[in-house]
Parts: C-alpha cells; structure tokens; sequence
C-alpha cells in the first residue's frame, strides 16, 4: 500500500471521526448489558446489527454534518481543534466536501441495509426507532430544516444519543417497547449533549457569523456556562433517580466518584469560557467523563448477571 493510499485512508478514518462513536456504541452495549442481566443473553444477529446501525447512523450523521459546514462554519472558523470545528482540518487537501456526502451516503446505505435485514428477522418496528435516529442525522444540518440553526440541536442529540438507543435495542431484543429501556437512556443523553454544548464553545465565533444559531450561540458564552454545568447535573441525577426507582442497581452510584471530574470540568470552563485553548482539556476531559460514565453503568449492571 502507498504512502497516499495510507495517507487517503487515515483522512477518511479521521473524516468519519470514528473514534468519538463511544458516544452512540456505549449506551447500545449498556442495553444489551442489562438486558443479559435479567433476561438472558440476546439473540447474537440481532445484536450485531443493532450495533451496527446505531454506528452507521452516527457516522452517517457526523459526515453530513461536515459536508454542510464545509463552506459555511468551517470555512472561517479560527479556532477548529481535534474535538470541535469540523473535519475539514483533518483532509489536508485529500479529501474534497464531496467525498463527506460519499460518506454520507455510504453510512446511511449500511444502516438501511441493517435495518431491513433485521424486518426480516420480526422486528419491524425497527424501521420507526431507525427512521427517528436517521431523521435526527440527516435534519440535523440539512438545509432548509438544520435544526442545529433553529436551537433545536441540542434538544435532538439528547433524544437520539439517549433514551432513542436504548429504547431502540430493546425492542430489538425483545420484539416490545419498554419504558425501562428508554429511560436507561437518559443520563447518556445528559453527557453526549455536554459534548456537543462544551464543543460549541470554541466554535462560537464561527456558528454566529454563519447564522448556526445553536443554544450556545443564543445564549452568549458567559450564560451557557450554567447550560453545561445543569446538563453535568443532569446526569447525575438521573442515575441516582434511576436507581431509586430500580432502573439501575445500586452499584450505578459508582458513577458519583465522577463528580470530582465533574466539579474540575466546570471550574475550568467557568474561567476560561472566552479563551478557546484553555476550554480544549474540557472538551478533551467532557469526552472522557461520557466514556466513563457509561463503562460504570455497564459493569454495575452487568454484575447482576
């Protein structure tokens, strides 16, 4: 293999931004964890392609967001990073806008194709839990609707990455909808919008001149410090609630001993909201807290097992 098919290759991995599917595979394996746990194992298949399209949407999702930002946000946004301002940076000349709408396309083809095959295999209902999820990525950005413009962004990645997965993977494991599955969900929902809200910082300048419209934007950074913080404390509460109400055993309170990551996270950004490279370990460290977050979920609900 040659040094730029190595190098085209490493663009496209990097355009996809693969490795940030933590945020949609880790509440999918938590279903499935607790679903071990009290029903047995679920069907093998059925899991694989429920995995595999909660991964597909997402990248899907995350490659026709830059397709649109391409010559809009991303064009003039001074300060992109490894975490936030599109992946743009990332082509280094290899990778044309054209390509990310390839990608696009492709995602989306490999989630349909998941989905259908598992209609086949009595799950129907999947074609509604993955049109809600497919109609999340594409909406998102797509004009006229861009939803990210209208601030509703934000309110739709909690759904999608929360309480839609979830809820999705128990249908698909047990062929009915559970009001456990969904609210499992929640505190996923809570740290992947922090993601996205403490990423919208740095590319405040950028999203306001282009007209992207998003809550950090209407807010103006010193008041969407307290959106962040309320969003962290979200997802504390809801695993505790969570677990009073016997969603989760008691052992998810585990996930308590994040609150000094927590508490770190939100002084860092309540000093250095306006400055772009003092908010990059948050970002950095909002990413880590989601992953952990979830790990925890899943080994305590695993341990029932």
């Amino acid at each position: 293999m040659t040094g730029k098919s190595l190098s085209r290759g490493g663009a496209l991995f990097a355009g996809s931004r693969f490795p940030f599917s933590t945020a949609s595979v880790l509440p999918g394996l938590l279903a499935l964890a607790w679903h071990w746990a009290h029903f047995g194992a679920p069907p093998l298949v059925h899991s694989v392609l429920a995995l595999g399209g909660i991964l597909w949407l997402h990248l899907g999702a995350n490659t026709l967001n830059d397709y649109f930002d391409w010559d809009q946000s991303d064009r003039i946004n001074r300060f992109a990073n490894k975490f936030s301002g599109g992946s743009r940076r990332f082509s280094h000349g290899i990778l044309s806008r054209q390509a990310f709408l390839f990608m696009a396309i492709a995602f989306f083809s490999l989630a349909l194709a998941s989905g259908v095959v598992l209609i086949f295999l009595d799950r129907p209902m999947v074609l509604l839990i993955g049109g809600l999820g497919a109609a999340v990525g594409i909406l998102y950005s797509t004009t006229p609707f861009s939803f990210v413009s209208r601030g509703l962004g934000e309110l739709l990645i909690f759904f999608a990455f929360g309480p839609l997965i979830t809820w999705g993977m128990g249908y698909v494991f047990s062929a009915s909808f559970s009001w456990e599955y969904f609210l499992m969900g929640i505190p996923n929902g809570f740290a992947v919008t922090a993601i996205l809200w403490i990423n919208e910082f740095p590319d405040f300048e950028a999203d306001s001149k282009s007209g992207k419209r998003n809550l950090v934007v209407r807010l103006g950074l010193k008041n969407a410090r307290v959106g962040y913080i309320l969003l962290i404390l979200g997802f504390f509460l809801s695993v505790v609630t969570l677990s009073i109400m016997g969603v989760f055993p008691r052992w998810s309170l585990v996930a308590l001993l994040l609150l000094p990551l927590a508490g770190l996270l939100s002084v860092r950004l309540w000093r250095g909201y306006t400055e772009p490279q003092r908010i990059l370990p948050v970002q950095g460290g909002t990413i880590i807290f989601q992953a952990l977050s979830s790990v925890i979920l899943i080994a305590s609900v695993w341990r029932l097992h």
